[in-house]
């Protein structure tokens, strides 16, 4: 006797459904990321920006106690910097300060960088961090992760150890030297792009550093030289470096900015706005931000990069 049903016959059973059980974990991994992003009324109401600040060079931030991870006092341009950005999006608004390494704003949810891959860093996804202000570069393999609001252009310099001073007087003279270098940097793009170019037959060789060593191994003579944002290499030569010197400048011009999570439009633009704002005003906040750190205001700065030119 046959085992099909007759047509015409009663509703057919519903198909099996593949058990959800061994997806349960990654689905809740998504919808927990997706629902603890933050947007900027969200920010708004809760009266807190979630800043996650990378570089811990004093140009850019200091964290205390020395070493902290957790529950730092941060001061310095960046950090003062976001607080008056978090005042102009909210008179209640008050920065919540989080440390990151360099390498970590653009980790994926395994804790890896991958520069080809298209994704939101976990610290943004997971609502940990609103932006990241710490100067960012803009690149091609960032914008795979992130949407950068401008601050300024800048151009890498060549701070060169002066016991090398005399065998590195442009950017030719830098194939074959010793290079200290910070990882997932534009200062390691353009080495690594020099090296399958121009210096292909006499390579930069590379020490990787922390930002904290890169200073005080090309001081020391340990790395002939090293690459650094224009803002930074300028408070280093003023206030830092001993025995080496800004020399010259390196690459493109580049264009620095805060990276954002790419949904989140809303407070990009209120970052675009309050970018504006300051370099339209000379006594702004902002710019007197830079005057007090770097002895000239940011709308004097950009002045001075596009003087690179």
């Amino acid at each position: 006797m046959s085992a099909r049903r007759p047509a015409g016959g009663g509703a057919r059973p519903a198909p099996a459904l593949p058990p959800l059980l061994p997806l349960l974990p990654l689905l809740l991994l998504a919808l927990s990321a997706t629902a603890q992003a933050r947007s900027l009324a969200e920010i708004r109401r809760s009266g807190e920006l979630r800043v996650c600040i990378a570089s811990d060079h004093p140009a850019s931030a200091v964290f205390e106690p020395a070493g902290c991870r957790q529950n730092c006092k941060v001061s310095g341009n960046v950090a003062e910097q976001t607080g008056a950005f978090a005042k102009a999006i909210g008179k209640r608004v008050k920065p919540k300060f989080e440390r990151l390494y360099w390498d970590e704003q653009f980790f994926n949810q395994d804790g890896r960088t991958v520069r080809e891959a298209s994704y939101t860093p976990q610290a943004l996804a997971s609502g940990k961090c609103d932006l990241y202000p710490a100067n960012l570069v803009q690149n091609e393999w960032r914008l795979k992760k992130l949407d950068f609001v401008i601050l300024f252009p800048s151009r890498l310099m060549a701070i060169v150890s002066r016991q090398k001073a005399a065998q590195i007087k442009g950017v030719a003279d830098l194939a074959g030297k010793l290079a200290g270098v910070n990882r997932d940097t534009a200062a390691l793009n353009w080495v690594e792009q020099q090296n399958r170019g121009a210096f292909a037959a006499n390579p930069v060789k590379v020490d990787y550093l922390l930002s904290p060593a890169l200073f005080s191994a090309v001081d020391a003579g340990a790395v002939d030289f090293i690459l650094i944002d224009a803002d930074i290499a300028i408070w280093a030569g003023a206030h830092q470096l001993k025995h080496a010197s800004v020399a010259f400048p390196v690459g493109p011009t580049d264009l620095i900015g805060w990276g954002f999570r790419k949904d989140d439009k809303d407070l990009q633009k209120a970052a675009q706005k309050f970018f504006d704002d300051s370099r339209r005003q000379p006594d702004s906040a902002l710019n007197q931000i830079w005057k007090r750190h770097f002895g000239r205001s940011l709308t004097a700065f950009i002045d001075l990069m596009a003087a690179f030119q």
